[in-house]
């Protein structure tokens, strides 16, 4: 069973901690910021708690309705689906989340027995417990999703060699990401020798033999911008971790090149941009799915080159 993420103003911590504690109680496990270690950073611990959470309960009040962390907590749960609101003061709720019925616990005293308090733990235990029939069947076998990236470069083996205005790592990076291969050694598979300053003379004479076609570095991030192009087009983007700048600048971003953010992993995702301290179920669910991994520098790079 996962964990349920509260979303609330600090005004309204008293009545948090009290709705916290009733949720425990009745086995439910319960993750809000009072939960953070010494030392923790604060923001790198929220992004992973929510990451990490199987249900997102926002509690509604004059305070909640105007706190910009809120408002982005409770998106990210109406996003993936996940998300039990719960007015514990009446107010106008924000825009986007009037529809969405709510628990109301706007007369709530702290009684465990309380109507609003069932139908909040009822609400939960459907998001965070598979029924009985879930539990039976058994998983099926997912299909290792083989990705065609449409950049030009799925496929295609290309080596370095000589000094190059960035390590090999990183150009290695950049390969994977666009479904090309990174190989050490030239033969008549290879595709493109990219050439720096100084380059290994057995490698220059085995692109000879093999009629390999040779590119400048300035070649090459050329036709890496290019391709870069081609396979972000409508492709389907996640961000995890904490970010250098607020997911919304990157989802700006990613919606510029012409890409899709979305907010959770599925067997349609085709990258996972990560930041520091990422969520290990969107980590695992990459790993199930088949997701390319890319850092948070690269597609900063990405971004900055187009």
């Amino acid at each position: 069973m996962g964990h349920i993420f509260i979303s609330y103003s600090s005004k309204d911590r008293s009545k948090t901690r009290a709705l916290a504690k009733i949720l425990e109680k009745n086995n439910l496990k319960v993750w809000w910021d009072k939960n953070l270690a010494p030392g923790k950073t604060f923001d790198r611990a929220i992004s992973k708690a929510l990451d990490d959470s199987e249900s997102i309960v926002v509690l509604w009040s004059k305070n909640s309705v105007n706190s910009d962390w809120v408002l982005e907590e409770a998106y990210e749960g109406l996003e993936r689906k996940i998300l039990v609101p719960a007015i514990i003061e009446t107010t106008r709720l924000p825009f986007g989340y009037r529809r969405i019925q709510a628990v109301n616990l706007s007369r709530w005293q702290g009684a465990d027995s309380a109507k609003g308090i069932k139908d909040l733990i009822k609400a939960l235990r459907a998001l965070v417990e598979p029924d009985e029939k879930k539990k039976a069947k058994p998983k099926k076998k997912v299909a290792k999703r083989i990705r065609r990236l449409s950049g030009a470069l799925d496929g295609k083996a290309i080596v370095f060699t000589g000094a190059l205005s960035e390590n090999r790592r990183a150009h290695e990076e950049k390969v994977n990401t666009l479904g090309a291969r990174y190989v050490n050694g030239v033969s008549s598979k290879t595709d493109f020798l990219v050439v720096g300053k100084e380059p290994g003379k057995v490698k220059l004479e085995a692109a000879k033999k093999h009629g390999v076609k040779r590119l400048t570095e300035n070649q090459w991030l050329k036709m890496l911008n290019e391709a870069y192009k081609r396979t972000l087009l409508n492709k389907k983007i996640v961000f995890t971790g904490k970010l250098n700048q607020p997911r919304t600048i990157h989802e700006k971003l990613a919606n510029k090149l012409k890409a899709i953010p979305m907010s959770s992993i599925s067997g349609k995702t085709d990258f996972l941009i990560v930041g520091d301290n990422p969520g290990k179920s969107k980590l695992d669910a990459a790993k199930k799915y088949s997701v390319k991994i890319i850092s948070e520098d690269l597609w900063n790079d990405i971004v900055e080159s187009l």
